[in-house]
């Protein structure tokens, strides 16, 4: 017995059940997370932090050696007994603005770095000191420097870590000054 009457087309009902489900089916799922927006502002006269020295992780070998962070360049590299692991270094940042006249910078030569907790023997950095000039290049700065001001001064601090041979593991840290005395 046939259908009479109406005009039924199997194959067409197949393919739009087919196209319903589909866009019916899994329904969808958002994930969220953060990000960071970071802005420095810098007020006439006045200095910044923006980024910390951090000399990275390395591991210390049977005999003593360097950590060096390149104040002009964020370059780190090692030698003697030490191995440079992960990533991470940098030099720190500063930034200032001000000054009429001159600008002279100083600052500490050199910084200690003790462990987390004691019980390691502290190690030295003898640091370095760097800036950008007006043209957008980098000079190496002297224990003190007199300068002539030109809008925002970008500083950066970078050195030499002196790692003694099997130094313990843990973390590490010590404090220095930058000195900008705007004339």
């Amino acid at each position: 017995m046939g259908i009479q009457g109406t005009n039924f087309r199997p194959m067409a009902l197949c393919l739009a059940a087919a196209t319903a489900a589909a866009l019916t089916g899994p329904s969808a799922s958002a994930t969220e997370t953060t990000g960071t927006a970071n802005a420095a502002v810098v007020r006439p006269n006045t200095l910044i932090k923006t980024d910390d020295l951090d000399f990275g992780t390395i591991v210390s070998g049977a005999t003593g050696g360097t950590v060096t962070v390149n104040p002009a360049t964020n370059a780190r590299g090692s030698a003697g007994g030490v191995t440079l692991a992960g990533s991470g270094a940098q030099r720190a940042v500063f930034q200032g603005t001000g000054g009429l006249l001159l600008i002279t910078v100083s600052g500490s030569n050199s910084a200690t770095l003790t462990r987390a907790g004691g019980g390691a023997p502290a190690m030295t950095a003898t640091l370095t000191r760097a800036m950008t000039t007006s043209g957008g290049g980098i000079i190496l700065l002297g224990s003190s420097a007199t300068l002539l001001p030109s809008g925002v001064q970008t500083y950066y601090v970078g050195g030499t870590l002196s790692v003694p041979a099997n130094q313990p593991a843990g973390d590490y840290s010590g404090t220095f000054t930058l000195t900008v005395n705007y004339l």
